[in-house]
């Protein structure tokens, strides 16, 4: 073989070696090996300026590692803005000014907020199935802001949602067995699931993911599914353990915040709450149709202009003394922890209310 032969060889050898290669880290939140933070990204900017102004602000108990809800922050960011990119492409064709082109990719609320408006202006007209579903994702991307809602958006894209498998996620979910289960099992790990306790990945998801098939009876359907392959990795270090033991989608609603969010809101009722609502609205709250096995999303207010989910966890019990919901969770586990306290270092929840 002579050498530029062997050269062709090793190149084509190479390629092939990448082409292979298992599983995406974009699968679960890493815990460490974070990446650089994208200099040219401004919403990355804008976060990592905001984090040096309030950085003497710590939450003593935190529901997740901070270092591994910044890598969280910093990869969804990423994928915001990757996305927002080509919403601006798209939205060019319908408004063609430099205002819009700028206020797409603006870290300022008000301009997320006009660039919604104009899309729910011109979302009729759009004909291509996957341009309305990257407008609609803009659309749920903002509605909700860090200190507000825009009520107006949320109704537009219930409207425009189709309500998923509506017989099929209706007829099982028994949510008083779901959160009885993650109130036995908080602090158990079942050696028929992966275990998130390594260097890669948190185990929030894929503990209420639990507690809804396992306690709730909802039956694993489409990408919200997880089964074992092998036994030589229970606990997870790698995204290359992940693929090599187990067998889910990439990315897995069964294990990943925002995927379990996209996969399971179209299914289930929702209120949503600013933290300061819900501490001054509790007991009003309490008493409505929010039920132990409904699942909370925490969502973390970037830089005044965007939320990003990084957190789940399960009703499990309830305060009637303070009219309050008791919560389950893993990562930093708790068995039936105060709404009221896990709301500390968030600026909005949502709460699903699984059918």
């Amino acid at each position: 073989m002579n050498k530029q032969h062997k050269l062709i060889y090793l190149l084509f050898a190479f390629v092939l070696l990448i082409s292979t290669l298992p599983f995406q880290a974009s699968v679960v939140h890493a815990k460490s090996n974070s990446a650089i933070p994208n200099s040219n990204n401004p919403y990355v900017q804008a976060y990592m300026n905001s984090m040096e102004q309030y950085s003497s602000t710590q939450d003593m108990d935190p529901l997740v590692d901070p270092k591994v809800e910044e890598q969280i922050i910093l990869n969804t960011l990423e994928l915001y803005y990757e996305l927002d990119i080509k919403v601006l492409d798209e939205l060019s064709n319908y408004y063609p000014d430099a205002t819009t082109s700028k206020e797409v990719v603006s870290i300022n609320r008000e301009d997320k907020v006009n660039i919604m408006s104009k899309i729910m202006k011109i979302y009729d007209s759009v004909e291509e199935v996957e341009v309305k579903e990257l407008f609609l994702d803009y659309l749920d991307r903002y509605a909700m802001g860090p200190n507000d809602s825009e009520s107006e958006v949320i109704t537009f894209i219930e409207e425009n949602t189709e309500k998923e498998d509506l017989v099929n996620t209706t007829a099982s979910y028994n949510g008083t067995g779901a959160g009885n289960w993650a109130y036995n099992n908080w602090n158990y790990y079942r050696r028929d699931y992966p275990k998130f306790t390594g260097d890669f990945g948190t185990d929030c998801t894929n503990f209420v993911s639990q507690a809804l098939h396992i306690g709730g009876g909802k039956s694993k359907s489409g990408d919200w599914t997880v089964s074992r392959k092998n036994l030589t990795y229970w606990t997870i270090d790698s995204a290359y353990q992940l693929n090599y033991s187990w067998k889910l989608t990439d990315p897995s609603p069964w294990i990943s915040v925002k995927e379990f969010r996209s996969y399971w809101r179209p299914k289930s009722g929702v209120s949503s709450y600013s933290a300061d609502y819900y501490r001054q609205n509790h007991e009003q709250i309490y008493s409505g149709d929010i039920y132990k096995g409904d699942v909370l999303v925490f969502h973390k207010g970037i830089a005044n202009f965007v939320t990003v989910p990084t957190h789940l966890m399960i009703i499990s019990a309830y305060d009637s003394s303070n009219k309050d919901f008791l919560l389950a969770g893993h990562t930093n586990n708790r068995q039936a922890y105060p709404l009221l306290s896990a709301i500390s270092s968030y600026s909005q929840i949502e709460i699903l209310k699984i059918n």
